[in-house]
C-alpha cells in the first residue's frame, strides 16, 4: 500500500514562517483536501510536497510508485493561468508525457493520449485549439495533461477555481474515479469546503501554517471548529441525500 509521511515540515520565506512543524499521513486510493483560510499555507505546503520549494523536516513516500526516478512519480497541476496557447488538445495532453519522450514520438504515447482523451471525453476536442476552448474545457485537459502519464502521486492547486458548477463536480469526479482506479495519492487544494466534504476521503485543515486536524471530513468539519477558524458563522447539516450540508450565515 502506497504512502506518505509528512514529518515536521517547516517553510520559512525570509522571516517569516509559513508552514509550521507540520506532520500528516496520506494513503493511497484517498482523495485528501487541504483547506483552510487564505493565506494559511495550502498552495505552500503543495509545493513542498512537488519538492517545488525548500522546506526543513522528512516528506517519504513508502511502496512502489513504479518509476525509478522518485520524482517522475508526482505530478503537480498549478491554478491555470495560461491560456492562449496555440497547440492542439491532443499537443497539450501530449506534453504530460514529456518525460517519456524522445526525439521520435512513439505510438505508444499516442495511444496513452488517445485512451486518456477518450475516458474523460475529450475526443471530440482533439484537434482543437486549447486557446479556443471554455475553461472548464480548459480545466478538464489540464486534467487529462496531468494523468497521462498514470502519476501515483497527484497534487491539484484550487483545480476547480473559477468553473461553474457542472465543472466542479466534473473535475472532482475525475479526480476522485482516477484515484481509486489507479490506487494513487491525491492531494487538492480547495477553497470549497462543501466540495471538499463531497469528495475527499480526508481532509487536512490548516490554520496560520499549522495543521488543526486531519480526518474524515465527519470529524473534520465540525461546526464551531470551522467558525473559530473561518471567523464566520456557519450551519452545518446533513443534507436530504446524506451528504455534509455547510452554509455561511454571517461573519462574526
Amino acid at each position: 500500500m502506497l504512502k506518505m509521511n509528512l514529518t515536521d515540515i517547516k517553510i520559512s520565506y525570509g522571516k517569516s514562517n509559513i508552514i509550521k512543524n507540520i506532520k500528516a499521513e496520506f494513503h493511497g486510493g484517498k482523495v485528501i483536501s487541504l483547506i483552510g483560510p487564505n493565506g494559511t499555507g495550502k498552495t505552500t505546503l503543495l509545493k513542498a510536497i512537488a519538492h517545488l520549494v525548500k522546506y526543513e523536516g522528512d516528506i517519504n513516500v513508502i511502496g512502489e510508485t513504479g518509476y525509478k526516478n522518485f520524482r517522475d512519480s508526482f505530478t503537480y497541476v498549478p491554478q491555470m493561468s495560461v491560456n492562449n496557447i496555440n497547440l492542439t488538445v491532443f499537443e497539450i495532453v501530449l506534453l504530460g508525457r514529456v518525460r517519456d519522450l524522445t526525439w521520435k514520438i512513439e505510438k505508444i504515447h499516442l495511444n496513452a493520449v488517445a485512451e486518456i482523451l477518450d475516458e474523460l471525453n475529450l475526443s471530440h476536442l482533439s484537434y482543437s485549439k486549447f486557446s479556443s476552448l471554455s475553461g472548464g474545457q480548459k480545466q478538464m485537459v489540464i486534467m487529462a495533461q496531468a494523468m497521462v502519464s498514470k502519476p501515483k502521486i497527484l497534487l491539484l492547486d484550487e483545480p476547480t477555481s473559477a468553473l461553474d458548477l457542472k465543472h466542479q463536480l466534473q473535475i472532482m469526479e475525475t479526480a476522485k474515479k482516477y484515484t481509486k482506479k489507479t490506487g494513487s495519492i491525491t492531494v487538492i487544494v480547495l477553497h470549497d469546503i462543501a466540495l471538499a466534504a463531497r469528495y475527499s476521503d480526508e481532509i487536512l485543515l490548516l490554520h496560520e501554517g499549522y495543521s488543526v486536524q486531519q480526518g474524515i471530513p465527519e470529524d473534520v468539519l465540525k461546526e464551531e471548529l470551522l467558525e473559530e477558524i473561518y471567523g464566520v458563522e456557519l450551519d452545518i447539516s446533513k443534507s436530504s441525500r446524506g451528504f455534509i450540508s455547510i452554509t455561511p450565515i454571517k461573519t462574526k
